[in-house]
């Protein structure tokens, strides 16, 4: 098991974002026919479902670079805060406009959470863990993802709508009070509290590192655009196969449990001196998945595909993560983290309408294999990764 500078706030951290995020997706289920419910049509429907990540896009970076100077803390908890107040604003929404508010402040929380974990953990782990703990990070988040869902259906047809917003209300309360009392700003964010950033003086990217830098982005961005075609066309996907949705939601608890428990492993093999080639082959099994979709008719190989899908991540992402710790100014590690961020929640935008477009054009089938392209195209683009000058030498002693 890994060490970290303090691991009680660590694991804090980590139950923390497991609630959080199985509080917001407990609504995925029913979320579409809420939104149509009331009177939305499927162009708003689009419209609403994008503007949290577009929201998400705009402010991420600005949050990360507000965390480096009055610390992560107090913004983690300004996001969370917002996590606690969205779900009566559902329960209570009249109208289908009043929902593009909702999402939009939904994505400010949401910059003021994620960005701001990531840098947390990393704040608190070596250079020789880092993979293992933001594997871990990654397992939290996917975990949730993965049961927020069932959970979420099973009390929408048991108690009707409501029932999941106000249990979204209880995990949010519960998440903020867990940040709040559990987990402890690092001393280097406490020093330089109150500072601007030293952009003067460290560039935000180690030297020689901007493709890596670049690379690793369109391994979090590609992240992002597999949660957009799951959204989107497995639905579709799974029905032309008669698949019906209790089959859709075992697709989804394979996928988001693979992905958790392939993130735990390949983020300890990550601190082993091996990203570069954990990055290549994740990206190179999701490529995989994808290209063997049009060739699978039942269940057991879809689920198994998508078991490969999140194995990829589960090996690509914190490979990744860690990766931009090593080679980026520690001193902007918010605002790092912030355009890390960014580069999935592009792809959270990006997915859906290059789904939406290509199955239009050419059938759920054409946005199945629009995807195994740009797959292909990540995965050739990681052979410029170039391996952390400090995980080497960590290695060789």
């Amino acid at each position: 098991m890994p060490s970290f500078k303090n691991s009680g706030s660590l694991a804090s951290l980590y139950l923390a974002v497991f609630v959080a995020v199985l509080g917001f997706s407990l609504i995925a289920p029913f979320f579409p026919r809420y939104v149509m419910d009331l009177g939305a049509s499927y162009s708003m429907l689009g419209f609403i479902v994008s503007i949290y990540g577009a929201v998400q896009l705009l402010t991420q970076i600005p949050m990360g670079r507000l965390s480096d100077q009055v610390g992560r803390k107090k913004i983690m908890l300004l996001g969370l805060a917002t996590f606690t107040i969205l779900p009566p604003l559902y329960i209570y929404a009249q109208s289908v406009h009043s929902l593009l508010f909702i999402r939009a402040l939904g994505g400010v929380g949401a910059s003021a959470v994620w960005p701001i974990a990531m840098a947390l953990i990393v704040d608190q782990a070596e250079a020789k863990n880092r993979g293992a703990a933001m594997g871990l990070y990654n397992a939290a988040f996917f975990s949730a993802l993965a049961l927020g869902p069932l959970l979420g259906g099973a009390l929408y047809d048991l108690m009707g709508l409501n029932a999941p917003f106000y249990l979204w209300t209880i995990l949010g309360t519960a998440s903020f009070f867990i940040v709040h009392l559990k987990v402890t700003e690092p001393e280097k964010i406490k020093v330089q509290i109150g500072l601007a950033a030293p952009r003067g003086k460290e560039a935000l990217i180690a030297p020689g590192y901007r493709l890596t830098f670049l690379a690793c982005s369109s391994v979090v961005l590609w992240t992002g655009v597999v949660g957009g075609f799951n959204f989107t066309m497995l639905p579709s996907f799974a029905a032309g196969l008669g698949f019906n949705a209790t089959d859709v939601g075992i697709i989804y608890l394979v996928y988001g449990g693979c992905t958790a428990l392939f993130n735990i492993y390949f983020g300890r093999q990550a601190d082993r001196g091996t990203r570069k080639k954990l990055i290549f082959a994740g990206c190179l099994a999701g490529a995989i998945s994808f290209a063997f979709l049009p060739l699978a008719s039942t269940m057991i190989p879809v689920a198994f595909l998508f078991a490969g899908l999140g194995m990829g991540l589960g090996m690509a992402s914190p490979a990744a993560a860690a990766l931009i710790a090593d080679t980026t100014c520690v001193a902007r590690r918010g605002e790092v983290y912030g355009i890390f961020n960014t580069a999935r929640m592009a792809g959270v935008v990006t997915g859906p309408l290059i789904a939406g477009l290509t199955a239009d054009l050419h059938g759920v089938m054409g946005a199945v294999y629009a995807f195994t392209i740009l797959a292909i195209v990540i995965t050739l683009g990681t052979l410029i990764v170039r391996e952390s000058d400090e995980l080497i030498k960590t290695n060789k002693k």
